[in-house]
């Protein structure tokens, strides 16, 4: 079995180098704070790995007192990175904390007084700490399109854990030898905490190509002014039937007399506007669509056609109490309602919303129509 000198040496230069990669990348994605992260954390615990075997060649306080703390760090902002990536705050403490712990255990069991067990036990588990948060933070990742990626980091983080436990009970029996002794159990250790590292940098890398996936999925399916869904996000996620669905048609009222007279930023100010607005009122399940220029389309789930009424009311109050506040020119919108009770395309569905949109216009605009119900496809009632 190769001795732990040239395992972490080996594993030093492909974690660096997978680090530069991820420095390389942090701005392809929008989590590039998580990638930076990631980038530091794999640079920072290979490191320190290579600070841990270089015991004999550099002056032992040096090694003993920088490289635990520096591989502690790098796997807690491994681990900050994927609460990134889960849109939660970074809790620095949760890794700055043993890493300070770590730095004074080294200071006090490697300087003032000799204790390899001590400091080795305090070190692992500091690390079982941290490669438990890191799996608490990539467990609801293992269900969503990052699953392959998350599998990738928690199979190794395992094994990593695992190692931990052997050499920390190997602190406690007194079983423990040098970091520079080539014996069989620490060769081991140091094969499977070298090759489970890389690992999971591999796995890290895998879920910023799958961000990028999802960046590219997320701009193909969005309205960039808006955030909406365009069309084109609307026929991926429309469900099989429309039955127990209500639309509401939603058309800005004199959107091109704002833009002649006020200029086009504001005319994109109010689509913003209309945007945030109309993504607020959602519940989990609901749609909302910009279909083109000022027309807008919200599809509701399990709603009678009374009650999208009441909601295109509530929206169009809501407008005109925006328009005051946040928009240079006041406007209002026009709403057309209709209710889904058969089995219809959204086409058929989307033409019944749009009739009863061009009876508000008709009527004075800035109000809400109900069309009749639909009784079978293609033909309102």
């Amino acid at each position: 079995m190769p001795e732990p000198r040239a395992i972490t040496v080996a594993a030093f230069i492909a974690s660096w180098t997978l680090a530069y990669t991820l420095w390389r990348l942090t701005s392809a994605t929008r989590d590039a704070a998580a990638v930076r992260d990631w980038a530091w954390g794999s640079a920072l615990a290979a490191l320190g790995a290579l600070l841990n075997v270089a015991q004999s060649d550099l002056s032992p306080w040096i090694a003993m007192v920088v490289a635990n703390p520096l591989m502690i760090a790098g796997v807690g902002l491994l681990a900050t990175g994927v609460r990134r990536v889960r849109r939660q705050p970074p809790c620095h403490a949760l890794w700055q904390v043993p890493t300070l712990v770590m730095l004074a255990v080294s200071v006090w069991w490697g300087i003032v007084t000799l204790s390899l067990a001590h400091r080795v036990l305090v070190y692992c588990l500091g690390m079982l700490w941290l490669l438990g948060w890191l799996a608490v933070a990539l467990w609801p990742l293992r269900r969503g399109p990052l699953r392959l990626a998350a599998l990738f980091v928690l199979v190794p983080a395992g094994l990593l854990a695992l190692s931990m436990a052997v050499r920390a009970g190997a602190a406690l029996g007194g079983l423990l030898q040098p970091v520079t002794d080539g014996g069989p159990l620490n060769a081991f250790v140091y094969l499977v905490g070298a090759m489970t590292f890389v690992a999971m940098q591999t796995g890290l890398l895998l879920m910023h190509q799958l961000l990028v996936l999802e960046d590219v999925r997320a701009k193909a399916e969005r309205d960039a002014l808006t955030g909406l869904l365009n069309r084109h996000g609307l026929t991926q996620k429309l469900p099989l039937s429309l039955r127990g669905w209500a639309l509401i048609a939603v058309d800005i009222d004199h959107f091109k007399h704002i833009n002649d007279q006020m200029g086009h930023a504001v005319g994109d100010t109010v689509l913003a506007v209309v945007g945030e607005t109309l993504a607020a009122s959602l519940r989990e399940g609901d749609l909302a669509v910009r279909m083109g220029g000022e027309e807008f389309c919200v599809l509701l789930r399990d709603r009678r056609a009374e009650q999208a009424l009441s909601i295109a009311e509530r929206l169009r109050s809501e407008f005109e109490r925006s328009s005051t506040q946040r928009v240079a020119s006041p406007f209002t919108a026009s709403f057309g309602v209709a209710e889904v009770t058969t089995d219809m395309p959204f086409e058929a569905a989307w033409q019944m919303a749009d009739a009863a949109l061009y009876a508000a216009k008709a009527q004075g605009r800035n109000r809400c129509v109900l069309s009749g119900t639909a009784t079978r496809p293609g033909a309102p009632a």
